[in-house]
């Protein structure tokens, strides 16, 4: 499997090319289309080749291109839980969305799955893992795991600075993380780093 940074300075966006599909890991903000095909055409592959979009959270960095990628016949898997929060970015950034043009989310049509339907979705993209809740940064957060040890954790507080702030949810997040054997992240808005070893 091969691992693609396709966003920009505002967020990373992260693309899964299996033998068999490509899934897109946050869509970006709204109005950002072009510059996603832009960051696509150095890796050869086009909006419409992506299969499915999956986004850690509805933020509208993360979510705010999710229709207009769905014009594009990309298929959105959204998981039960996250689905009330939809709605709620819509109304609590409205006039962010409204100046940045924002495509409305339509719901009828997208994939609805649940954490424990997710190893079974992904095996089907050729991808061994699973989607897990991780809810410091945002009550609707997930990560998608790779059994290999990546994550792909949105904006989840590095695990360093939650333990100083001493906050809890993120702790627990961390710990579940490494329970399932993370050893690189991927996060949304710097760099991929390697998972210190745990001196405990």
């Amino acid at each position: 499997m091969e691992i693609f940074n396709v966003g920009n300075n505002a967020v990373n966006l992260y693309l899964l090319k299996t033998a068999t599909h490509l899934l897109l890991i946050d869509s970006g903000f709204p109005g950002t289309l072009h510059d996603l095909g832009r960051e696509l055409r150095k890796t050869n592959i086009k909006i419409r080749e992506i299969d499915f979009l999956v986004v850690t959270h509805f933020h509208p960095d993360h979510a705010g291109l999710i229709q207009d990628l769905k014009n594009e016949s990309i298929k959105f898997v959204i998981l039960d839980f996250q689905v009330p929060f939809v709605s709620k970015m819509e109304q609590e950034k409205e006039r962010l969305l409204k100046v940045r043009k924002y495509t409305p989310l339509i719901q009828k049509d997208n994939i609805c799955i649940s954490l424990h339907e997710s190893r079974k979705f992904l095996n089907e993209l050729s991808i061994q893992g699973e989607i897990i809740a991780t809810k410091g940064h945002s009550e609707d957060g997930i990560a998608l795991v790779l059994d290999s040890g990546q994550a792909f954790v949105g904006d989840l507080l590095q695990e360093n600075m939650a333990i100083e702030m001493n906050d809890q949810n993120s702790i627990s997040d961390w710990k579940n993380l490494r329970k399932l054997g993370v050893n690189t992240v991927f996060p949304s808005h710097y760099g991929p780093y390697e998972l210190e070893v745990n001196s405990e």
